[in-house]
């Protein structure tokens, strides 16, 4: 199974989401996978689960959540949702800047090349925070859809500062 390149292709959409560009030699490194446990096959049209304490590493990517569900079908990944209380992701832009993602919920899906945040998600970068109870994100298109679950969206741009002009 290829877990090398759909898990950072999650946060690599948060981060574009946000503005920011992940740093494309993070997806070139080797990927450090720790669960309290593991359960599922690894064929096909199979769904691997990680439970406890899971921690994905990958360059500077850090993903933390309780739960890890990847679903394959026929030998392609359909979906992979992470669960916590909450999913924490973390990672360095090309420039280098911070870029933490937090949700209850993340959920994956490549073939839609979209990307679901629920439960109290938010997204801050150096320039900003976005928080919503939803965030959608379209990899295809770029476009953000945030809120409209009856919640209030948050966001908090900060000012261009003259170190942060290009």
């Amino acid at each position: 199974m290829s877990m090398r390149c759909s898990i950072p292709a999650v946060l690599v959409a948060i981060l574009l989401a946000s503005g920011a560009e992940a740093r494309t030699v993070d997806r070139e490194q080797p990927m450090a996978v720790q669960a309290d446990r593991q359960s599922g096959g690894l064929g096909e049209n199979d769904t691997l689960v990680l439970t406890g304490n899971v921690v994905i590493r990958q360059g500077s990517l850090n993903i933390a959540a309780d739960r890890a569900t990847v679903e394959r079908s026929e030998g392609e990944i359909a979906r992979i949702v992470l669960d916590g209380q909450p999913v924490r992701m973390a990672q360095l832009t090309e420039a280098g800047e911070p870029v933490d993602a937090r949700a209850s919920r993340v959920i994956y899906t490549p073939g839609a090349e979209t990307l679901l945040l629920s439960g109290q998600a938010s997204v801050t970068q150096p320039r900003g925070t976005l928080e919503a109870e939803t965030i959608r994100y379209n990899l295809d298109t770029g476009a953000i859809d945030s809120g409209g679950d009856g919640n209030r969206i948050r966001m908090t741009i900060q000012p261009r500062t003259t170190a942060t002009r290009p």
